[in-house]
């Protein structure tokens, strides 16, 4: 095995020690799975409830996409109405600049009190990481 190869192979390998050694240490000491399950245990889980897994993953990807979506069509056009106005950008950018630099995690909780627990907060909390970025 040639050097390239190694560094190819090199964050497979560490994957494999690592997950190997959490195996080990959740079996040689006995570790409660509530506090700290094995990967074994975390791998038969996933086969278990595989239904119910991609469930969820589905619509978490749905939720990010419509969010995601929803920031660049409000993205492109505020950005455009603040590169070709120059009241609109004395106007508008001081106040996006404010805001971006307030933790996102910090509005979960205020999304969640405001629309309730649901799609809603997660659509607008997708919106809120992808917004700044576009």
């Amino acid at each position: 095995m040639n050097r390239r190869q190694f560094e190819s192979a090199s964050p497979w390998v560490l994957l494999v020690a690592i997950l190997l050694l959490w195996q080990a240490v959740c079996s040689g000491f006995e570790v409660s799975e509530f506090i700290f399950p094995s990967p074994a245990r975390i791998a038969q889980q996933m086969v278990e409830f595989r239904g119910e897994i991609a469930k969820h993953a589905w619509q978490t990807y749905w939720v990010t996409m419509l969010g995601f979506g929803i920031a660049i069509v409000v993205g492109v056009l505020l950005g455009f109405l603040i590169g070709s106005s120059r009241l609109a950008y004395a106007a508008i950018y001081p106040l996006m600049t404010g805001f971006n630099a307030l933790p996102k995690a910090a509005f979960v909780p205020i999304l969640v009190v405001w629309f309730g627990i649901g799609a809603g907060p997660a659509i607008l909390t997708a919106f809120l990481i992808s917004f700044f970025p576009i």
